[in-house]
């Protein structure tokens, strides 16, 4: 069984993002034997709907974990962040949330307009994924990581890539060694 896991996959429940179809997913894990995979459509959950009652499908021999979230594309510039519920109720926030964002006055039919404030309201029991750009600015990626951080709710945060970069540093016998500077870039409170 492979150390690996394909998480913030998107489907072509994804409108113009995603191509495949989500049970397309779920066969082609069972085929790579993935133990997980993680769908995580932009601002919807329509993906997971289909993957999991693919899981039924006789032809899956082996069947991955299928960690149902979304990607949340936010309006204010926060890089995406994927949401994995991890229970029940959090699924349930995760969709009220959802249902906050594609129901503004000013929200046309296909949009969703979120903020990380209102993340920050429904993200009790979420997993969160900060999933930054190749080109990122490590100040606003450690903003917004500072502000998941000290919200009063408590959940996982974790980070796509380092936020600040590494740099050498010799160890007391003379070796050379990495160290990361600065802030981490990943924190979670258990």
């Amino acid at each position: 069984m492979p150390d690996y896991a394909e998480i913030g996959i998107t489907t072509n429940f994804s409108f113009l993002r995603g191509g495949s179809d989500p049970r397309a997913y779920v066969h082609q894990a069972s085929e790579l034997r993935l133990p997980v995979i993680g769908i995580a459509d932009h601002n919807t959950l329509a993906g997971v709907v289909r993957a999991y009652k693919e899981l039924d499908n006789p032809e899956i021999k082996y069947q991955p974990k299928l960690l149902i979230g979304s990607r949340l594309v936010l309006m204010d510039g926060t890089p995406d962040i994927l949401v994995y519920p991890r229970d029940r109720e959090a699924y349930g926030r995760l969709c009220q949330l959802l249902t906050r964002g594609k129901r503004g006055e000013d929200t046309e039919k296909g949009e969703c307009h979120l903020r990380v404030e209102d993340l920050l309201e429904f993200a009790k029991g979420q997993l969160l994924v900060l999933t930054l750009p190749h080109r990122f600015e490590a100040a606003k990626a450690l903003h917004v990581l500072d502000q998941l951080r000290r919200s009063p709710r408590r959940w996982g945060v974790a980070c796509s890539q380092p936020v600040v970069p590494r740099r050498r540093q010799a160890s007391p016998d003379g070796a050379a060694s990495h160290r990361r500077g600065g802030r981490r870039a990943a924190a979670g409170d258990q």
